[in-house]
């Protein structure tokens, strides 16, 4: 195999939901892309670094301001109550498209996972959301939402975060999402009235 596929190949498996067999048909079908196909894709990738960014205060990639805040953050508009902690950009992403949420996003990064090894991995992002929760009591925050997925990662990273909240912030209500969400769910694919009543349906007790 020529180095270049090769090479190639490899950069595409690191890509999430992709192993060595699809990153090979993801070449083989840019071996016989349209060479404008081609360039406009090159192009694209290549205006990430200069159009997207990320916000210093929800740590969401976006196009930001001058003051290097997200459309979203920098909405005098959006409600300042509540605080929603999701897993990745594509959950904020899916609750803003269902449009059953109109309050502050805080991305984390990642979820714990359960081996107790790796949870320094997210630590200092846990950190940063202390931090900013800190500052916003001031704005009006009284209400943190931990929306992650329903797995035992989720689950488990709720309780720490809860617990580092509760012990740093006390006069911050921590809940998480009603059970609206089945088992193992993932927040980017849930649909808008799934996730309206798991919003509705919110509890303090983990």
């Amino acid at each position: 195999m020529p180095k270049s596929i090769q090479e190639l190949t490899e950069l595409i498996a690191e890509l999430p939901g992709l192993g060595p067999r699809q990153a090979r048909r993801v070449v083989q079908y840019l071996l016989r892309a349209n060479p404008g196909y081609k360039a406009k894709l090159v192009a694209g990738i290549s205006s990430l670094s200069s159009n997207v960014s990320q916000c210093e205060k929800c740590f969401r990639f976006d196009e930001i301001n001058t003051e290097k805040f997200c459309p979203v953050c920098a909405d005098k508009n959006r409600e300042t109550k509540t605080c929603m902690v999701v897993e990745k950009d594509v959950d904020a992403e899916g609750v803003e498209v269902a449009g059953v949420y109109r309050g502050q996003y805080f991305i984390l990064g990642s979820l714990i996972p359960l081996a107790a090894t790796r949870k320094s991995r997210i630590a200092p992002r846990i950190n940063e959301l202390i931090q900013r929760l800190r500052n916003d009591v001031a704005l009006g925050v009284q209400e943190v939402i931990l929306a992650f997925a329903t797995t035992p990662e989720g689950d488990f990273t709720a309780r720490e975060v809860k617990d580092k909240i509760s012990s740093f912030i006390p006069e911050i209500k921590v809940t998480i999402l009603g059970r609206g969400l089945s088992l193992g769910a993932e927040i980017e694919y849930a649909d808008g009235e799934t996730l309206r009543s798991a919003l509705q349906g919110r509890r303090e007790e983990f």
